[in-house]
């Protein structure tokens, strides 16, 4: 139990610190898109990222699903609106949303529901890898 409580705690502090797997635009598509990917491994290919400056933050990713033809290329584009002018938080991207605002697989949209869900599963996922890692620290892996 005490061992939990730990991890809880440094999974906590390292995703408020920013140190954390979603701390910057590129990092929060990838880990969606592997929530979007469901059980398939994704193998990236490539990746850009542009700005509208005021406007928007882009995040475009190539990429390949585990076990399909390497000419079976995909792409994820992620878009960060501008962040909510009511935040009373640090936001990590700076004028941007901290998550997509909208995206598409392949130029087709992602319903705002499943973006949502989504996101979600990637922020479980990545708190579980930090509590892994804190677990594996504190038992001198």
């Amino acid at each position: 139990m005490r061992r939990l409580v730990i991890v809880t705690i440094v999974g906590v502090l390292a995703g408020c610190s920013g140190g954390h797997g979603l701390d910057s635009p590129l990092k929060t598509c990838k880990a969606v898109t592997v929530a979007l990917a469901g059980n398939k491994a994704v193998v990236w290919q490539a990746e850009q990222q542009s700005e509208q400056k005021g406007v928007q933050w882009q995040v475009t990713l190539d990429f390949i699903l585990e076990g399909q033809p390497a000419t079976d290329v995909s792409q994820a584009v992620c878009i960060y609106g501008l962040s909510s002018p009511d935040m009373d938080y640090r936001n990590t991207m700076g004028e941007y949303a901290n998550t997509p605002t909208s995206m598409m697989i392949n130029g087709m949209p992602i319903p705002a529901s499943d973006l949502v869900q989504a996101v979600n599963r990637a922020t479980a996922d990545t708190a579980q890898g930090i509590g892994q890692d804190a677990l594996q620290k504190l038992n001198g892996k």
